[in-house]
């Protein structure tokens, strides 16, 4: 069943096309189970101007037709359109069969693994960019070993485009002063881990500032080139703020540079 995606104007500063080919993605991928398909709407609804500030970034920082892997694919949106515009991409996700047909209707490679436990089924320096995208916060085994996998699959020199919510963001700050918790975008510690059980994959284990990612990413071998401050734009004071100091928007991107091992401390 194709779905329709309502049309409406953008002011976000993102090329019309974006949107318009996200919409057309998003409108041939369905859920193999029907108790998937309110998670998936609500989910692109809420990150489709993400997922267009990413397509940006990828323009920006990743040459055409490069070879891309992405983790965490579903719900496939990104995976589909990177296809579509021309790039070689790959994709990783820990349980993929939740989306089968469409991964077969759109055509796409999507590999299941549990990228906290086991090895990414590719060969070293077999990429020259990796998407990262509102993952880092689901980690709850081993990033180190995670990110690892990330250097070891990237070409010298090669890209890691991460995002992540923003603990240090306007949000993040009256959460914890006005309502004693820590996160920026997500709540509940329970219904975090629930998502275990009722989606397939961890939710948030917790969310951090720009430089704990950022001096987690130079420990492996990795040079931060960017941040960039997303998202938000509220209404009343937190639209105030979010507008007037990036720095305090609910999530920001990295834009690193693979590094020999070591060469990011000396």
């Amino acid at each position: 069943m194709k779905r329709t995606i309502p049309r409406r104007a953008e002011p976000w500063g993102f090329p019309q096309e974006s949107f318009d080919l996200l919409d057309r993605i998003a409108g041939r991928i369905e859920p193999e189970d029907a108790a998937l398909e309110g998670w998936f709407s609500k989910y692109y609804r809420q990150h489709r101007h993400r997922f267009a500030a990413d397509l940006d970034l990828v323009g920006k920082y990743v040459e055409p037709k490069a070879r891309v892997l992405e983790y965490g694919a579903i719900p496939l949106v990104m995976t589909g359109a990177l296809a579509a515009l021309g790039y070689e991409v790959r994709a990783l996700d820990l349980a993929p069969q939740r989306f089968g047909k469409a991964i077969r209707d759109l055509g796409l490679d999507v590999a299941a693994c549990d990228v906290e436990t086991e090895a990414v089924p590719h060969p070293g320096e077999s990429f020259d960019a990796v998407l990262f995208n509102e993952l880092f916060e689901h980690l709850r085994i081993d990033p180190i070993f995670t990110l690892r996998e990330v250097h070891r699959v990237l070409v010298p020199g090669g890209s890691l485009l991460l995002s992540t919510p923003n603990l240090r963001s306007f949000r993040g700050l009256r959460n914890l002063l006005l309502h004693n918790q820590g996160h920026a975008v997500s709540a509940g510690v329970y219904e975090q881990y629930e998502k275990l059980k009722t989606l397939g994959h961890m939710g948030h284990v917790r969310e951090y500032t720009t430089r704990e990612v950022a001096d987690f990413l130079c420990r492996l071998g990795f040079r931060v080139d960017k941040i960039i401050f997303r998202g938000g734009h509220g209404r009343g004071l937190v639209g105030i703020a979010e507008r007037l100091v990036p720095s305090l928007r609910p999530f920001f991107s990295l834009v690193a540079t693979k590094m020999p091992l070591g060469a990011a401390e000396r």
